[in-house]
């Protein structure tokens, strides 16, 4: 499986990855971001608390016995055990801002690129989750940010957490600068021309504003880059339809069935 199409997959399946978190290590251009902690730890507590309240009794119970044996374990691999059940069971629970923070702290025991990618992702779910609150939409897209950039400090030359920070920006846009997101990857469309996903995230950002030629292009451009992608094909189908071009949509059609045949 290509890269990309790894870290795509990460997103999605995210409780199957839980196990690969880690540290960063934080330059000094990243510090003012990292200041804001007290908004973690009160934004949690806070979180868990009124969380408690859409447990069933045999998840409180789960999650209690848990908290109560990383208070008890004093070993790192143990503790990192634990907080990935931790982990998974308040992503099962439907609360992945939770989820996320837990996420961090084995990130915080483990010191790995990927393990705060990751955490960065759990978080980034917890943004496209419908009917949250302010609060929980601010703290996950703080830290998300903040996770995406432990990740980038640890591998500045891997540009698919640069995209994915771009995208949490655009999830959740910063009211001081609401483009932030989108200039992000027209930045990264300089800096990696010959990278498919930039132009598959440009596509589906075309496609949410209406832009439908728009994302034809970034598509089309995608699919010279990364022939045989179904996450480029299908797209291309869909949108070729809405723009009412039967012919090339059912070119595409038929390429994205036999494309989802293959991988079963």
């Amino acid at each position: 499986m290509r890269k990309a199409q790894w870290i795509a997959a990460a997103a999605a399946f995210v409780l199957v990855l839980l196990t690969y978190w880690g540290c960063p290590v934080r330059p000094p251009e990243m510090e003012a971001g990292f200041s804001r902690g007290p908004l973690q730890a009160t934004g949690v507590q806070s979180l868990i608390r009124e969380a408690h309240d859409d447990l069933t009794p045999a998840q409180a119970a789960t999650l209690s016995g848990l908290e109560s044996e990383l208070q008890a374990q004093e070993d790192d691999s143990l503790k990192v055990e634990i907080l990935q059940q931790l982990a998974r069971e308040w992503y099962q629970a439907g609360k992945p801002a939770i989820s996320g923070a837990y996420a961090e702290q084995i990130a915080e025991l483990r010191n790995t690129e990927e393990a705060w990618a990751i955490t960065a992702t759990t978080y980034s779910l917890c943004l496209r989750q419908e009917g949250i609150d302010d609060k929980t939409r601010q703290f996950c897209g703080a830290q998300a940010e903040q996770a995406y950039q432990a990740a980038i400090s640890l591998n500045p030359d891997n540009p698919e957490n640069r995209i994915n920070l771009a995208v949490t920006y655009t999830d959740n846009p910063p009211p001081d600068n609401p483009m932030k997101g989108i200039l992000m990857l027209r930045e990264l469309e300089q800096q990696y021309p010959d990278n498919p996903r930039v132009y598959i995230t440009l596509a589906q950002l075309a496609i949410r504003t209406n832009q439908l030629e728009r994302a034809v292009e970034r598509l089309l451009k995608a699919d010279s880059l990364d022939p045989g992608n179904r996450d480029v094909v299908c797209p291309l189908a869909k949108v070729y339809e809405n723009l009412n071009r039967p012919g090339e949509a059912d070119i595409y059609a038929r390429k994205c069935a036999e494309l989802l045949s293959e991988n079963g």
